[in-house]
């Protein structure tokens, strides 16, 4: 009973699996118009231009109507068709699909990997953008189809005019001088304020650094609260500097990448490429800015009115100096006991499918 349970479902799942497969078409004609978008004569007209082509050439452009994707997208449906349909000469896949759905309102061009270096995505953005859409919002659907096939023969056999083709998708490409001003203003304001932000909290931490120094080396604050004290002040720092280093770190990169185009500053390549010996300099560079220097700047800075001298407590924080400096924090000092209130967050990731789709 088991075993004939499990053919049962075994055969629904192969039925299911078949049935799916037959929701795309198999082609026999380089025009096929399923969604009567072309008279006949247009029809005929598309299939006589693409099969001369192809017999010249051997490229294969091929044409596709249907009425409607159902569930599917246009991007899935038409590389499935491709593939299905093995577009193209074997080891030259030099196929090309123009698919359109008509109640979808949407079409699409699917390219053959050997064609993907010349009809690059870009360029078929435009075909479609610049040729097929003002036509098809007209409703002069082969009109649009016999332009667009036309400039893709033209791009495939005549270099010189892709490499004009190139040349004006690369200038409209171009940002207009006063919208680089724009963007310039906009984002030197932004990293400005990120940049003054982390620096206002990156000062009152390293501050308050200097002066739980002062406190420990003057015997105010009491060698077992120090080290609390020390990691909140350093904590404080440590979310500052996102707010600093990233900003300048995108900006020369922005920069980078401005100046040099053909050598792209690749920031993951830069951190993999940092040697051993690199991140023991940072590491030292760590302790003598936030450790050493601190401490030198308390030590010469201790005795601003009245003498004090170097002397430590262990046990026993000054009341008073706990009182004005850390109060405001949550620390009290009777018994040097550390609590904070405060806290931070900081924010700062076959067809090969080359082509592009559109819609009107």
């Amino acid at each position: 009973m088991i075993k004939i349970k499990w053919i049962i479902l075994l055969i629904i799942v192969c039925f299911q699996y078949t049935s799916g497969q037959a929701d795309y078409p198999v082609l026999t004609e380089v025009a096929t118009d399923n969604a009567a978008l072309f008279s006949e004569s247009e029809t005929f007209q598309l299939r006589q231009k693409l099969t001369t082509y192809e017999t010249e050439t051997s490229h294969q452009i091929v044409v596709l109507t249907i009425n409607t994707l159902g569930n599917d997208t246009v991007e899935n449906y038409t590389y499935q068709v491709f593939n299905k349909n093995q577009l193209g000469q074997k080891n030259k896949d030099n196929g090309l699909l123009i698919f359109i759905a008509k109640n979808d309102r949407k079409f699409r061009i699917e390219v053959g990997k050997g064609l993907e270096p010349i009809i690059t995505d870009a360029f078929a953005s435009r075909i479609i953008r610049e040729i097929m859409t003002p036509k098809f919002k007209e409703g002069l659907f082969y009109e649009g189809v016999d332009l667009g096939t036309s400039e893709i023969i033209k791009l495939i056999d005549n270099p010189k005019y892709r490499d004009e083709f190139a040349q004006i998708i690369e200038e409209e490409g171009k940002i207009p001088f006063w919208a680089k001003l724009l963007i310039g203003i906009f984002l030197t304001l932004f990293i400005s304020i990120f940049i003054v932000a982390g620096s206002a909290i990156f000062y009152t931490g390293y501050k308050r650094l200097i002066t739980i120094f002062r406190g420990l080396i003057t015997g105010k604050l009491s060698v077992i609260s120090f080290p609390l004290l020390l990691i909140s002040s350093l904590f404080v720092m440590l979310i500052s500097l996102p707010f600093i280093l990233m900003p300048l770190f995108f900006a020369v990169i922005l920069i980078s990448t401005q100046m040099n185009k053909d050598k792209v500053l690749d920031p993951f390549k830069l951190i993999e490429n940092t040697s051993s010996e690199s991140l023991i300099y940072v590491l030292i560079s760590i302790i003598i800015l936030f450790l050493i220097t601190p401490l030198i700047i308390a030590f010469f800075t201790r005795s601003r009115k009245v003498y004090q001298p170097v002397k430590f407590s262990f046990l026993k924080s000054d009341k008073t100096f706990m009182s004005k400096n850390f109060s405001s924090r949550g620390v009290s000092s009777g018994r040097s006991s550390y609590s904070s209130s405060s806290s931070f967050s900081g924010g700062g990731g076959s067809s090969g499918g080359g082509g592009a789709s559109g819609s009107w």
